[in-house]
């Protein structure tokens, strides 16, 4: 004879699901590096905010930082959109410098590579001019800690 055990009761309203639910996570964090060629050498710090929509191995999203970079001698802010899968993140978008009392706006891209809540990165950054000098190119690697501040919207 087999007997089964079952505790709880269906519901027709809630829909049968294995694996994660996708849900909006808002992160921050610290940013330390150095700026290691094209417009000299020098350590970075800032800080940076993200929002990104996370469904199992995959998050894309928006983020925005802003550092002083000592081997630019300069003060920066970016911001743009993220996407990654597993360890391997990218992000892009606009960039701001603000040194030798003015300021100019350009490009930036990154690559990332995840372990927890730690990433490695590296980083270009463009300002055209139309003198084109070295500083106009900036190229960093760095570390940045970012920790989940909340998350919200689980679900479909």
């Amino acid at each position: 004879m087999l007997t089964l055990l079952v505790s709880g009761t269906a519901r027709a309203d809630e829909p049968f699901h294995i694996g994660s639910l996708p849900k909006w996570v808002f992160l921050g964090g610290l940013n330390a590096g150095g700026t290691v060629a094209l417009s000299g050498r020098g350590a970075l710090v800032g800080g940076e905010l993200s929002l990104a929509r996370l469904r199992e191995k995959k998050y894309v999203g928006f983020y925005g930082d802003g550092y002083y970079d000592w081997g630019a001698s300069g003060t920066y802010t970016t911001a743009g959109l993220e996407a990654g899968y597993a360890l391997i993140g990218v992000d892009g978008g606009a960039a701001l410098r603000f040194a030798d009392g003015g300021h100019r706006f350009g490009a930036t891209g990154r690559v990332s590579l995840g372990l927890g809540i730690v990433s490695l990165y590296a980083r270009y950054a463009y300002f055209p001019s139309e003198a084109m000098k070295s500083s106009d190119k900036v190229l960093q690697v760095g570390l940045l800690i970012k920790l989940p501040l909340s998350t919200f919207g689980g679900g479909y």
